[in-house]
């Protein structure tokens, strides 16, 4: 048995959203990374390869739908799952979030469990490793 917990990296431009990320998942059995902006987030994955990105959509430098986009669009990583987490919420918001190939969209403020469940299910619909031991 090999125990691998998921790495997942929150990028996130607001240090008090990104401490309160990073708590809840490694309470919750997961590895975490942050970076502050888009671009800090690509540079993180050419560094190490994330099982999962949670991100934010307004930042500086690069906002959450152009990392996105450039996540999906390399065949390096468009087999990353993205989770954005955004107070973002309208329609208009969330086509964006389609266009830019996003795998789920959560609005905030968010309830912990539910945030926990999409990433749950990103664990049972890709090769997100479970935070549980496996064979």
């Amino acid at each position: 048995m090999i125990d691998k917990k998921a790495d997942i990296l929150v990028v996130e431009d607001s240090p008090v959203q990104a401490e309160l990320l990073r708590r809840t998942l490694s309470r919750n059995g997961y590895e975490v990374r942050i970076a502050r902006n888009g671009e800090e987030g690509l540079a993180s994955i050419a560094r190490k390869k994330p099982d999962l990105v949670i991100s934010d959509i307004e930042m500086p430098t690069m906002n959450g739908y152009e990392m996105c986009s450039r996540i999906k669009n390399d065949e390096k990583t468009s087999g990353i799952p993205i989770l954005v987490l955004t107070s973002f919420a309208s329609p208009e918001d969330v086509i964006h979030g389609l266009y830019a190939k996003v795998d789920n969209y959560l609005t905030k403020p968010y309830e912990e469990g539910y945030l926990l469940q999409r990433i749950r299910s990103e664990e049972h619909t890709s090769e997100l490793p479970s935070r549980q031991s496996i064979s």
